[in-house]
């Protein structure tokens, strides 16, 4: 497995957030989290990445703990994020907020560095704009480029957080397309937080779903679209 995660708990104060969470990824493979708002989705993403220290449980990636780690350590094993609120720099320009992944993130040298981000931006059909001030983006595209930063890094596993919000159907599509695109050209596997359920049962291989900080199902997403934990959690009450 690319990334093992095993009885991890976090808390904060007297709040559980994360209560004993496992599951695994593996290689190639495109994994959904869901749950409602509030579920503990991005809590998991940071301590996964590294922002926040587990109470308890283990991450493996790559068969190598994560915990204690810090968050640029981690990416350097491999792992990159996105943001749900969008983090580039306006100021740069498209090449430049890739760049800065390819060479902080990927640990390159100039010439490998700029090489990626060109490749990077090709994937994303974002080439035309790496001149382009980041400011003067519109939002979907200023989605892409997160995602353009995180290919980047040559990563491993790619950690999206909502990368749909806020877009209308035909970006949602064309970040789909994307999702997609870099799995099948870059090999790269990714753990995908989403509230756009169609998207992600579209897609996925499979969907972990989580629930007041437990993991209350996983599966094919066939399953998941069906399970009544699933159900009751996303409409507040119980299936007769």
């Amino acid at each position: 497995m690319l990334l093992e995660v095993s009885n991890l708990s976090k808390h904060f104060g007297g709040l559980q957030v994360l209560q004993d969470i496992s599951f695994a990824l593996d290689k190639g493979e495109i994994l959904g989290l869901i749950g409602p708002n509030g579920a503990g989705k991005s809590t998991l993403f940071n301590v996964i990445t590294g922002v926040y220290h587990p109470d308890a449980g283990s991450i493996l990636f790559r068969g190598k703990s994560l915990v204690g780690l810090k968050p640029h350590q981690i990416c350097r094993r491999g792992i990159a994020r996105t943001f749900q609120l969008v983090r580039i720099c306006p100021t740069m320009t498209v090449l430049e907020n890739v760049l800065v992944g390819a060479i902080y993130g990927g640990r390159s040298n100039k010439k490998k560095a700029l090489k990626d981000s060109l490749e990077s931006l090709e994937i994303l059909n974002l080439l035309g704009l790496k001149d382009t001030v980041s400011a003067h983006l519109t939002y979907s595209d200023r989605r892409l480029i997160e995602i353009a930063r995180a290919v980047a890094t040559n990563p491993g596993l790619a950690l999206l957080d909502e990368p749909l919000a806020g877009l209308n159907p035909t970006e949602t599509e064309i970040i789909m397309g994307v999702i997609q695109e870099i799995r099948k050209m870059r090999g790269i596997s990714i753990l995908w937080i989403e509230h756009k359920m169609d998207a992600v049962f579209s897609i996925c291989d499979r969907v972990v779903v989580l629930d007041y900080g437990k993991k209350i199902a996983e599966g094919p997403p066939n399953e998941i679209a069906t399970d009544k934990k699933v159900v009751e959690a996303y409409l507040g009450e119980p299936i007769a």
